[in-house]
C-alpha cells in the first residue's frame, strides 16, 4: 500500500469511487420505488459521472500509486472476456434471428432490433478503439 504526500491512498481511492457510484445506484432504485424516476435518474447520472471522473482523474493528479500493472492486466483480461462472450452470443443468435424474421417464423420487435443495433455499434466501437490503440503503440 502506498501513501501519498496528500494522504490519498489506493484504499481511499477505491472506497470513494465505489461509494459515489453506489449512492447513484441507490438513488436510482429509490427514485423507482418512490415513483420519482426523474429525481432518481438525476442522482444516478451525477453519481456515475462524479465517480467516473474521480476514477479517471485521481490517478493523473496524485503522486500515490492508485493503479498498477496487475490492475491493467485484470482490466485487459476482463475486457477481452466480455468481448469474446458478446461475440459468441451475437454470432450464435443474430444470424438466426435474421433468418427466422425473413422466413416469417418470428416477428422481431423494435426492442430486439435495438439490441442488434447496440451490439453492432459496440463491436464497431471496439474495432475503432482497437485500431487507435494499435496505431499509437
Amino acid at each position: 500500500m502506498s501513501v501519498s504526500q496528500t494522504g490519498f491512498t489506493r484504499q481511499t481511492y477505491e472506497r470513494t469511487v465505489y461509494a459515489v457510484v453506489g449512492v447513484g445506484i441507490f438513488g436510482l432504485l429509490a427514485g423507482l420505488l418512490l415513483d420519482q424516476q426523474v429525481a432518481g435518474t438525476a442522482v444516478y447520472l451525477v453519481g456515475c459521472w462524479v465517480g467516473g471522473a474521480i476514477a479517471v482523474l485521481a490517478p493523473k493528479f496524485t503522486d500515490a500509486t492508485l493503479q498498477d500493472e496487475r490492475d491493467n492486466d485484470l482490466h485487459n483480461h476482463a475486457s477481452g472476456l466480455t468481448m469474446r462472450i458478446a461475440m459468441l452470443v451475437g454470432i450464435s443468435v443474430i444470424p438466426a434471428l435474421y433468418v427466422l424474421d425473413a422466413g416469417g417464423y418470428v416477428e422481431l420487435t423494435a426492442t430486439v432490433w435495438g439490441g442488434v443495433w447496440v451490439a453492432s455499434a459496440l463491436f464497431l466501437l471496439y474495432g475503432v478503439c482497437f485500431g487507435v490503440v494499435q496505431r499509437r503503440r
